[in-house]
């Protein structure tokens, strides 16, 4: 049996058979969808040693349909496949939309042939197919002005993809096949390796997005529904990283070692750059959006300090990442249907006196982005500084100006909004559910990403051992061993 194939049919399936169900129907339909396509990924990852596909496609050109399931992708799957699960979750008891439903299958299919492709061909025509539910998922049922910051996503996502079928192309030609492991191997020129990692590295920044190809990120964040923001950070913004590790670390590993000084400086700056922007910001959902940029940074940071540990974290951040941004687009989002989202004096105010389980899940979502430890972003961030600080000892204190940031950001985002008195005229509204807190379905959402959150930051160890084998790949192909007195 195709199992890799059915996993990343099956939500397309979804997709496609939710469109013709009406009414509330269509959200338990795709949330049964969801539920069957995680169980499934969680055998998947289980069995993925034996779970390879590949068939001849394009033989003049030298391209399969060639589907693998190794550790960073299971990890990725899983948690793509999750994050489905709960965003699916909070459209139970809302109707307003009912495009919402398929489009999110339709982006959890895309999603997983994205990751799980061992082809370059069958890679970009995922990775670009993803970019069409996204942009209506931007561009309806968000806050004016949507269209704008739908059409701004698919304007930077559209020029990476540009970016990216170049040095596509390229290969095609040079290669005589367009397997990710045939393509590992492929003897090229100092000058063409070099050039070829910049156009890899530049196609998957607007992704990422690393400063300064971010622009996009706020705008969509801001201007999209939480649910919609919580697909977009969770599962695109991990194909960025992805794509660094199978092309830039994969391919042209010794052009990547060659940049490796000058991406660590723009992946401090964007650390740095994205927490002072959290904290200036004036819009809740703008802040988290800029949270996530900031973390992209680290994640960039610890791949290319190149380091057993800075390696190990990077690849284990992109799932906390994932987990931690989620949960707090989601407290961020609940927050502001219920009084805005302009963080002025006098806009908010004491939401914790009548909202006090959104005020919970906004604090320890908030936490968990700064890294508290024995949540999910502490191991990994930890390992990311001890490891990057073994090679750029300078550029990685830089870097921890973000870390302190962080706590300024999310303390003072929930002090300005949950905390001290309600506004006068506040007295008589309610949040999101009607019932002056979360309703109970949103709760079970909270609990679950809060959970994971929780487990995967006490016992961090399966996550780690998961990515092993890819961590052990990339010090292999740039041929570096550790510092001396490092990780």
């Amino acid at each position: 049996m195709p199992w890799l194939t059915i996993l990343g049919a099956l939500p397309l399936a979804g997709a496609l058979a939710t469109a013709f169900v009406r009414g509330r129907a269509r959200a338990f339909a795709g949330l049964g969808v969801a539920l069957v396509t995680l169980g499934l990924a969680i055998w998947a990852t289980i069995q993925r040693a034996a779970l390879a596909e590949s068939f001849v496609w394009i033989p003049q050109i030298g391209a399969n349909y060639a589907l693998k399931l190794d550790g960073l992708a299971a990890l990725l799957v899983l948690v793509a496949a999750l994050l489905t699960v709960v965003v699916l979750l909070t459209r139970l008891g809302a109707d307003r939309w009912s495009g919402f439903v398929p489009l999110a299958l339709a982006l959890e299919g895309l999603t997983l042939f994205t990751f799980m492709s061992d082809d370059v061909l069958l890679f970009f025509i995922a990775f670009e197919a993803t970019l069409i539910p996204m942009y209506f998922l931007i561009g309806n049922g968000g806050r004016v002005p949507r269209a704008g910051a739908a059409l701004k996503f698919l304007l930077y996502s559209l020029a990476g993809g540009l970016v990216l079928l170049g040095g596509v192309v390229y290969l095609i030609v040079a290669a005589k096949g367009c397997s990710f492991e045939s393509l590992a191997g492929l003897p090229l020129a100092q000058e063409a390796e070099r050039i070829l990692f910049l156009v890899f590295f530049v196609a998957f920044a607007f992704k990422a997005p690393l400063v300064p190809l971010h622009p996009w990120l706020p705008d969509a964040v801001e201007h999209g529904r939480p649910a919609s923001s919580v697909l977009l950070v969770g599962m695109l913004d991990g194909i960025g990283l992805y794509g660094m590790v199978r092309f830039c670390l994969g391919i042209t590993p010794q052009g990547a070692v060659w940049a490796s000084t000058g991406i660590v400086i723009v992946a401090v700056v964007t650390v740095v750059y994205g927490a002072l922007a959290a904290i200036a910001s004036k819009s809740l959902m703008r802040l988290a959006a800029f949270t996530s940029i900031s973390h992209a940074g680290f994640m960039v940071l610890g791949l290319f300090a190149f380091t057993t540990a800075s390696v190990s974290g990077a690849l284990t951040y992109v799932g906390a990442h994932a987990l931690s941004a989620s949960a707090l687009i989601l407290a961020a989002g609940w927050a502001v249907s219920r009084r805005g989202d302009v963080l002025t004096k006098g806009a908010f105010g004491g939401l914790a006196r009548i909202a006090p389980v959104l005020a919970g899940v906004f604090l320890l979502a908030g936490l968990a982005t700064l890294a508290l430890p024995g949540s999910a972003n502490f191991a990994a961030e930890l390992a990311i500084i001890v490891g990057a600080w073994a090679r750029h000892p300078i550029i990685t204190a830089v870097g921890l100006l973000g870390v302190l940031a962080a706590g300024v950001y999310v303390l003072w985002a929930y002090q300005r909004v949950f905390t001290g008195e309600l506004p006068d005229d506040d007295t008589e509204k309610t949040p999101t559910g009607g019932t002056g807190d979360i309703n109970p379905v949103a709760k079970v959402a909270a609990g679950v990403l809060l959970a994971a959150l929780l487990v995967f930051g006490v016992y961090p160890g399966p996550a780690q051992n998961l990515v092993a084998g890819n961590v052990d790949q990339v010090m292999t192909s740039a041929g570096l061993t550790d510092p001396v007195g490092g990780r």
